[in-house]
This record gives C-alpha cells, structure tokens and sequence, in this order.
C-alpha cells in the first residue's frame, strides 16, 4: 500500500513538473496565496482529483475554509507547513504529509504558531464530487 501511495504522489509531480499556470486564481480572493499550479483528472463515477501546487513564505494561516466530498491529503515537497488537523498543532517539513478529513473547518486560526521567515513548497490532493466546489470559504 506504501509503495502504490509512493508511486501515486511520484506520478502526480511528474504531472506537475509541466508546471500548469494558474493565473487565473491570482487575484481570486477565494483562493488560497501562493498558487503556482492546479489541474483537474476525472477519476470516474462522478468524481474529480484536484491536484495543487502552492509555493509561500511567511504564510501564516490561510482564509476560514472546508473540503466536502472525500477530504485532502497535503505533501510538503520542500521547506515547512503546519496543521491541527490532528486536533493540535503540528509542524511538517520536507516528505511530510497530512490528511484533513471532509468538512472540517479550518484556517484564520488565532492560536496558529508562528513559524518566522519559513517558505514551503506543498502539494494538495483533494477528491471532489464532479462539477462542485472543492473548497468552501467562510466568510
């Protein structure tokens, strides 16, 4: 099962190394900072995997925000990125990764440490129903 997770995120950066332009979301206020690519792959039976790459520095917390559908796996490809998907908060660095479940809320957190002057290099894997938003921001 590793090794198919392995080859999985390995196919997948492969895919990305064609570095898809993601233009489109920079001035997108419901988006999240730091896009640098994003692609779409039907996977069947009305379900998309949505694959992103975000590079950024000093980042912080992003906007208040969900995942319906099957929930997300983050990859952090270089550098460092935190998460309190397991209930508390957690720093990851390079070959690290995390999954938050479906619907959870998450970002704006006030309680998130701060990490100085640390850039990451990420990438997300989300499944979603066909046709639906992937992520769901708060206002």
């Amino acid at each position: 099962m590793k090794n198919k997770f392995i080859l999985s995120i390995g196919l997948l950066l492969i895919t990305l190394s064609f570095n898809i332009n993601a233009d489109d979301h920079k001035n997108d206020t419901n988006s999240f900072p730091g896009l640098v690519s994003t692609e779409v792959f039907e996977l069947g039976n009305g379900m998309d995997m949505h694959v992103e790459r975000r590079k950024t520095c000093n980042q912080g917390t992003v906007a208040k925000h969900f995942h319906p559908a099957a929930g997300t796996l983050v990859y952090v490809l270089d550098g460092k990125s935190q998460s309190k998907s397991s209930g508390k908060w957690k720093t990851y660095s390079n070959g690290d990764y995390w999954f938050e479940r479906s619907d959870w809320v998450h970002g704006g957190e006030t309680d998130a440490p701060d990490l100085g002057d640390v850039c990451s290099d990420i990438l997300v894997i989300r499944v979603s129903e066909s046709g639906k938003e992937h992520t769901v921001f708060i206002k």
